[in-house]
């Protein structure tokens, strides 16, 4: 079951590292995932491409939208509609970043990040990298575009209101399910199994909507398992992305192995829109918050409007 967002999903630093990952401001630069200085000509940045949509949602939410002179054909924020687009934002156009004269590119740690800080050394034009693995990478993110847009006092109050919307969307949610959260199985990818791990920012989601991620015991962030691992373990609930109703669960149902799950045979198939699934950045609540809903639904379907 390939959903659409993952082509984009899985080309994400989802890759488990031990690699030092300081974001401490340097001068005019920062320390980038990999450790390597990343020196910016001015701060705050007057023109910004950011190939990263939760990143590009933050400087938003900052407020500093008229920073940004691109957008991916991910970002449907209404502020940014009559700026360019660079595509799906993984392997964007050096030719036409460079027309462009932005002071700094925003981009994930992976491969395409690091190709296009040599296509753009050149022209000095510094890239420079997130990592998004766990919540603290969430903070550090948000705080990093705050220094980068000046704005770091408002990116603290946009952290202490994430914090708090968080923990008020898990109390509710566990009030509303008392007792031990429930288990659930993130599928990330199906053929071969591809999940998330205990120490991810989608555990912490799961545990806002009073969930516990079925792999939480992992180590490595975003693991591939076996079948026979998933149907040990027997998740009470299965969490993917939003497709067309009913579409996850006929194609779970067709799929040997996944078939014989518990979770399948009752129909305990969470969906949620894929830019929620699959964003850490201000809208993990909302996440949750869809989570929440789509359990409802199915808990209580006469309720449903």
């Amino acid at each position: 079951m390939k959903f659409r967002w993952l082509h984009a999903l899985l080309l994400l630093p989802f890759v488990a590292c031990s690699q030092p990952r300081s974001n401490a401001a340097i001068a005019h630069g920062f320390v980038d995932a990999d450790g390597h200085a990343i020196l910016v000509s001015r701060l705050p940045a007057a023109r910004i491409v950011s190939t990263m949509q939760s990143v590009t949602e933050w400087i938003v939410k900052l407020g500093e939208a008229r920073r940004l002179v691109a957008r991916t054909d991910y970002d449907h924020e209404p502020e940014l509609a009559s700026l360019p687009s660079i595509g799906g934002g993984l392997e964007p156009s050096a030719e036409v970043i460079v027309r462009l004269k932005p002071d700094v590119i925003l981009g994930w740690r992976d491969h395409s990040s690091a190709d296009l800080a040599v296509a753009l050394a050149p022209f000095h034009i510094p890239v420079l990298s997130f990592e998004t693995t766990d919540t603290a990478d969430v903070f550090r993110n948000l705080a990093r575009a705050g220094e980068l847009v000046g704005q770091p006092a408002r990116a603290d109050s946009l952290a202490a209101a994430l914090r708090h919307d968080l923990a008020a969307v898990g109390h509710d949610a566990c009030m509303e399910h008392p007792g031990a959260p429930e288990t659930v199985l993130l599928v990330l990818w199906t053929d071969p199994p591809m999940t998330a791990g205990g120490a991810t920012w989608m555990s912490t989601l799961l545990g806002a909507a009073c969930l516990r991620n079925v792999f939480a015991d992992v180590a490595s962030a975003w693991p591939t398992v076996s079948l026979e691992a998933i149907t040990a373990r027997q998740p009470r609930w299965i969490l993917t992305s939003r497709g067309q109703p009913g579409q996850r669960l006929e194609e779970l149902r067709g799929k040997p192995g996944w078939r014989e799950l518990a979770a399948v045979k009752a129909g305990r198939i969470l969906e949620i829109p894929g830019d929620l699934f699959a964003r850490a950045g201000p809208s993990l609540p909302d996440a949750a918050r869809a989570i929440i809903a789509a359990r409802r639904a199915i808990e209580h379907p006469m309720t449903q409007p």
